[in-house]
């Protein structure tokens, strides 16, 4: 073996017998948690936004796409009917028409004044 190999041997037999302090393991976590705490509030809350839907896309699967592409055809389309001033909320000028079935009502019926008769006939009077 050379010499390197040896060096190498020992340093691992001598590890074998450390153990770390007492505690270490609940200040590592401890440490851990509160780094990741204080890198969360350096970052901006869109930064944090657009990751977590980035995040959230990543584990989408196909399902998850066509359903959101399905809800956001549907909110477009409920935008453009419920869209005041769209199609059809115009008024129609023919409003005052009736249909061709329609009856007066014989309460509001009042006869047409009877006609005076003229004598002329072709402009001259008889």
């Amino acid at each position: 073996m050379s010499n390197y190999e040896e060096q190498v041997q020992k340093i691992v037999s001598l590890k074998r017998y450390e153990t770390p302090r007492d505690g270490y393991f609940e200040d590592f976590l401890e440490e851990f948690q509160e780094r990741q705490r204080s890198e969360l509030l350096q970052k901006s809350s869109i930064s944090l936004f657009f990751e977590r839907f980035a995040a959230w896309f990543r584990e989408v699967g196909s399902v998850k796409w066509v359903a959101g592409a399905g809800l956001a055809y549907a909110a477009v389309m409920a935008a453009i009917l419920l869209w005041p001033g769209g199609p059809g909320t115009t008024p129609d000028p023919n409003s005052n028409r009736q249909p061709a079935s329609f009856e007066p009502d014989v309460k509001s019926f009042t006869p047409p004044a009877p006609v005076k008769e003229d004598p002329e006939i072709d402009g001259q009077k008889l």
